[in-house]
This record gives structure tokens, sequence and C-alpha cells, in this order.
């Protein structure tokens, strides 16, 4: 019998490509968003995660 959940799982590769093609500047956002997500994970109500994404895009922009 063969294992429906490989079969209805895309790919690893084709899910980080847009990541790993992604330009040096997008990169570096999404690797500082996923910290900023993390260093939150302990708050019981996280605040102001909008406005933090926002001014690590515009430092990036800039």
């Amino acid at each position: 019998m063969k294992n429906n959940r490989q079969s209805s799982n895309p790919d690893l590769s084709s899910i980080q490509e847009p990541i790993t093609s992604a330009s040096p500047e997008v990169k570096d956002i999404i690797e500082q968003v996923l910290q900023l997500e993390k260093d939150k994970l302990y708050l019981k109500t996280p605040r102001n995660i909008n406005e933090d994404i926002l001014n690590i895009i515009k430092k990036v922009v800039q």
C-alpha cells in the first residue's frame, strides 16, 4: 500500500525555492522577521509586530 502522505505533500525544495532564489535584501528581511517572531513567541499577547516588520522593511530598503 502506497503512503498517501508522501504523494500529497509538495516537494520541500519547491516550497523553499522562492526564499532560496530571493535577492539578498529579501533574504535579510525574511531572516529578521523570523527572528522577530521567535523573540515574541514567549509573549502572551505580542504587540506591535506589524510596526516592527514595517521598520525592518524600511531599514533594509534604505
